[in-house]
């Protein structure tokens, strides 16, 4: 097996605003420099962890370094070249890691700052000089953390507006001395409602974009979920004006899209299906079981045509009879509202200090948000027109899914149980 070079990139916060003197590129050039003085004419295979904090608390999210020592340790390399140590490691534990593939496999290890004599063992001295880079690279994180609460903290004392400002807003001054966001005119996002408003989806709005060439937040194309953000932050109207009750999201584009339940507990996924006969080919909507397609012990059928679904959803709708308006507790939903969304604050500056990790703070994240989307249902005056069957799919699926929380089947994948939102809706 031969063994190759490798480069390893890193850097802890990026914005392209602020590419800072350990850029991607400066780096890159520098480690091409370190290779190309060994000899290997700055062909390096790169292992690159850019955004991620050398905290050994994140090591997970170090997927690159963990590659690295990998394949150190199955003998795929033969030295590893870095802008500087604290690249590698700013931690004890994370040099102990390095110091022990590299003496096993006898890697060489280069900076711009020299070689480390971590890999061979003749040098203690050197060893111990790394194990105290590594002690004072740990400090320095430590203390960085501090300022940066200390700041946080002063900063909300003050009444700043943290974080980086979403697309057509920029950071500013406000007379009181606060840091806010104000409108930013070379951000103008008027052009993304209007795309909106004329193609009627994320994703059409997001082709109009692109082909007027206006440019996108950070580059790159428009997308439906930026399109998405941007509407539901600044004309959330846009989508309340057509639906049932306010709060609820649009949940798809097919009638009964995220209602119907398969006996084996799976939401079903609504998509069009399509059949040719002699007599010509047509499409349809059906709703299937994505475990059931798969999985050949799941039981049969696990398909059903929206055309035979939908009669007996009208005939269940059909019993809808709610009140003009439904008086809730103001007060007490405001004092749960507020709960939820201090709670939702608390997660980030977890995550930001380190002690919740991204995936369970977006799995807590969504639970907030389901509970206040339960608020929202509840909110003082919900509307209910009464529903024509005309409707374009995605206006009819707001419509019911205003109306029911599920549609359960049964083995035969007919309606065993609609869950009504508000049982009280239904007349008997």
């Amino acid at each position: 097996m031969t063994a190759h070079p490798a480069a390893y990139l890193r850097r802890s916060y990026v914005d392209a605003n602020s590419p800072g003197d350990i850029s991607r590129e400066a780096q890159r050039d520098a480690v091409r420099r370190l290779s190309t003085a060994d000899g290997h004419n700055g062909d390096v295979i790169e292992y690159d962890d850019w955004g991620v904090s050398a905290d050994v608390a994140k090591s997970a999210k170090r997927t690159a370094y963990t590659r690295l020592l990998a394949d150190m340790e199955a003998g795929k390399v033969s030295s590893v070249y870095a802008f500087d140590m604290d690249r590698l490691y700013r931690d004890p534990r994370d040099l102990i890691r390095l110091q022990d593939a590299a003496q096993r496999h006898k890697v060489r290890i280069v900076t711009t700052g020299g070689p480390l004599s971590i890999g061979d063992g003749d040098d203690p001295a050197a060893e111990g000089f790394a194990f105290i880079g590594a002690v004072f690279g740990r400090m320095e994180l430590q203390k960085a953390k501090k300022r940066s609460r200390a700041t946080r903290d002063a900063r909300l004392a003050r009444g700043d507006t943290l974080g980086r400002p979403a697309y057509g807003y920029r950071m500013a001054r406000a007379d009181d001395g606060r840091v806010i966001h104000e409108a930013d005119p070379s951000q103008p996002i008027a052009p993304v409602i209007d795309a909106f408003r004329t193609a009627g989806s994320f994703g059409g709005a997001a082709h109009l974009l692109n082909a007027a060439g206006v440019p996108s937040p950070r580059g790159g194309s428009w997308t439906s979920n930026v399109i998405g953000r941007i509407v539901r932050r600044e004309a959330p109207e846009m989508l309340r004006a057509t639906r049932v009750a306010r709060g609820v999201r649009v949940k798809g584009n097919h009638t009964l899209a995220r209602l119907l339940v398969c006996p084996c507990g799976q939401l079903m996924t609504g998509r069009w299906s399509g059949h040719r006969t002699k007599y010509g080919s047509y499409r349809f909507v059906s709703y299937q079981c994505f475990k059931g397609r798969y999985d050949a012990r799941h039981q049969r059928p696990y398909m059903v045509n929206e055309k035979t679904m939908l009669p007996l959803v009208q005939a269940e709708v059909a019993h809808l009879d709610p009140p003009d308006a439904i008086e809730a507790d103001d007060n007490q939903a405001d004092s749960e509202r507020s709960r939820l969304l201090a709670a939702k604050e608390r997660l980030g500056w977890a995550v930001a200090d380190g002690l919740l990790g991204r995936d369970q703070a977006r799995t807590r994240s969504a639970e907030i948000d389901a509970k206040l989307d339960g608020l929202e249902v509840r909110e003082k005056v919900i509307e209910v027109p009464e529903i024509d069957w005309s409707w374009s799919p995605r206006l009819l699926n707001d419509a019911l899914t205003a109306i029911f929380d599920r549609i359960e089947l049964g083995p035969d994948l007919r309606p065993v149980r609609f869950v009504w939102r508000v049982p009280e809706w239904r007349r008997r």
